[in-house]
């Protein structure tokens, strides 16, 4: 079975990477991020203004999903209860054929275990920057759960294709943000250059709970030589709940190199 770390983090950071190649060809090394210097264009600011105006703070979110994983081998549907204390921690629980499967995430760092390979992982963000040859962090996963532009309209230099289009060249990749009549996310493609390796998120439903503008459908399609089908539907929503954050990996459990 595939590792359920990809099924339960909605497979989006590492499915988009994988081809025929083996592991050292597909590292490029850590990518910086931009400076916030960087000069944006002011038709792209505009969209940004109205794109962020969407949301309003909050402090915590419980998150009760229905995931739906399908690959050419495997088809799950496990519950999943997100939790994010915004901007500091994310927690992922789920339960899959009676074994547990946690993810846990903070700026510093990315950790998950499952109970059925008996494995964890717990370690930085780094591997998942090697593997896409571009900077991810804590940010950009909290970015697609809430469904704003994985990366952020006020420091990267998109450009402005039509008034629904903008366009990012991020190292080896090219970036569509395809945008509705309030400029929510609609799609966001991911196109690996010299590859016909794509990656499709779309966001087909938002729902306002308890005041606060969220998704409540999240596709994604990662189109390569077996493709993978993701679909998260956001059941129930909580906003500002008090939390449990606790996330112990289990005793014996094998620690595995990504």
């Amino acid at each position: 079975m595939r590792t359920l770390f990809l099924i339960i983090s909605f497979a989006v950071l590492l499915v988009s990477c994988k081809s025929t190649q083996s592991t050292e060809e597909n590292r490029l090394g850590k990518v910086d991020l931009p400076e916030n210097s960087v000069e944006i264009d002011a038709s792209v600011s505009e969209i940004a203004g109205a794109h962020y105006r969407l949301f309003n703070e909050f402090n915590t979110l419980k998150i009760n999903a229905k995931l739906n994983y399908q690959d050419a081998d495997v088809q799950l549907n496990p519950n999943v209860d997100i939790q994010v204390e915004k901007g500091k921690q994310i927690l992922l629980s789920s339960t899959v054929f009676l074994f547990n499967v946690k993810v846990y995430f903070s700026p510093e760092r990315a950790s998950f275990y499952d109970t059925f390979n008996g494995t964890f992982y717990d370690g930085d963000y780094e591997f998942i920057s090697n593997f896409l040859g571009t900077e991810v962090s804590y940010e950009n996963i909290e970015n697609l759960l809430l469904g704003k532009a994985f990366y952020n309209l006020n420091r990267y230099k998109y450009s402005k294709e039509s008034d629904k289009l903008l366009e990012l060249k991020l190292n080896r990749f090219f970036i569509k943000l395809l945008l509705g009549n309030h400029n929510e996310i609609t799609a966001t493609e991911v196109h690996q250059n010299q590859s016909s390796n794509k990656l499709l998120v779309q966001y087909p439903v938002y729902q306002t709970a308890e005041n606060l503008f969220l998704p409540k459908e999240i596709d994604i399609h990662a189109m390569q030589k077996s493709d993978v089908r993701i679909k998260i539907d956001y059941r129930k929503v909580t906003v500002n709940p008090t939390l449990d954050f606790r996330y112990q990996i289990p005793r014996n459990s094998k620690e595995i190199r990504i």
